[in-house]
């Protein structure tokens, strides 16, 4: 039998697993400063709560399993859900806004051979029972900083953006559905052929074919409101503008964009939702928004935003960490409570390893560099 990972799986090497738990503290000393408080919620959940959560559930990418009693479990696809269920459960009673925070992994099932990864590790933040995306926002940006990258980019959209427009002119869900995937996805030709085959009046045909090419700066909020021909569109890109200001005086400009044709990739989300981008990296590092129809499926009605960084591709990204340094404790077995005596004193200030060698006649230390 080869020994071997399954595919989309990987073994993490001792100098990457540093460069992760220290990336991971250094968020969480970020999200302790704005007062979330980590939680930890179990790697499987009932595959029904996920179904309870997702009006369109992705089931082929869920590791499904079976409990003693035969119910459907499976582990964790992301951590928002469990978060809001933990929310609606053991903390149902606590007083909002809820400021929680997590480091954990998420399983999602690949195409063998994709290049993606099975298992990922997130650390985030969850803001249950407020309507402030402000604070949220300061936040990931002070998480990007914090990481000690160049050039990181912070795009703003809104899940109401084509869901305003797209409800006064298509009666089929499945239709707006799929609309906001080819606009997602800027999918020219097969937008313009799916447009092309309804009947819409030229200012909804030119809203969106449009929608999906509409980002940069403020501009793109310019191009977008000319464009628009509904008051519920317009007053949301009239929010975008009015925190994108507010952003801009905290002294975040250059670091915020807005890529309008940014859609939810989860149906959860209702409002604001926002991706960082960073070179090097091939997809985002951060996502996030605002979901606040999830906790009343949960039967605890509430507002909610919160975001995930994504750890992998920001790790591969971070410089190699230094090299260690130990000291290692040679020592005869009959000198073993005298070898055992010098590496306690010593690990105050060091690492200490201890290694039995019945050649030598007394203890001998030396320093070795390791990763």
């Amino acid at each position: 039998m080869e020994l071997r990972t399954p595919f989309g799986c990987r073994d993490t090497l001792t100098r990457e697993v540093r460069k992760r738990k220290a990336l991971c503290r250094r968020i969480l000393d970020v999200f302790d400063t704005f007062g979330f408080e980590e939680v930890s919620t179990p790697a499987m959940e009932y595959y029904q709560t996920y179904n309870q959560a997702f009006s369109s559930l992705e089931d082929r990418q869920m590791v499904k399993l079976f409990d003693e009693n035969q119910d459907i479990v499976s582990l964790r696809i992301d951590m928002t859900v469990p978060i809001a269920r933990l929310a609606s459960t053991a903390l149902r009673n606590a007083p909002a806004p809820l400021r929680l925070c997590y480091w954990s992994d998420v399983w999602k099932l690949r195409k063998a051979l994709s290049g993606k990864a099975i298992q990922t590790s997130d650390c985030g933040v969850e803001l249950v029972g407020s309507h402030d995306d402000l604070q949220i926002l300061v936040c990931a940006l002070e998480t990007l900083r914090s990481v000690g990258l160049q050039n990181f980019r912070l795009e703003l959209s809104d899940a109401r953006l084509l869901e305003n427009s797209a409800r006064l002119v298509f009666d089929d869900p499945e239709e707006i559905e799929t609309l906001a995937s080819l606009c997602d996805k800027k999918s020219m030709v097969e937008l313009e052929a799916f447009l092309k085959a309804h009947d819409l009046s030229e200012e909804a045909f030119r809203f969106f074919s449009n929608l999906p090419l509409l980002e940069g700066g403020f501009e793109a909020l310019d191009e977008a409101e000319a464009l628009a021909f509904d008051r519920g569109t317009k007053a949301v890109l009239d929010e975008l503008r009015k925190t994108g200001k507010f952003l801009e005086q905290l002294g975040y400009g250059g670091m915020i964009g807005f890529d309008l044709g940014k859609l939810p990739h989860l149906n959860y989300y209702t409002g604001l939702i926002f991706e960082a981008f960073v070179p090097g990296a091939s997809g985002a590092v951060l996502t996030g928004g605002r979901y606040d129809n999830l906790m009343e499926k949960f039967g605890t009605p509430m507002p909610a935003i919160g975001f995930g960084v994504k750890i992998d591709p920001l790790v591969s990204l971070l410089p190699d960490s230094d090299l260690r340094t130990k000291i290692v404790i040679a020592y005869p077995p009959e000198q073993a409570l005298q070898a055992f005596q010098a590496a306690a004193n010593m690990r105050n200030s060091f690492a200490v390893c201890l290694l039995e060698d019945s050649s030598l006649e007394g203890l001998e230390t030396r320093r070795e560099v390791r990763p």
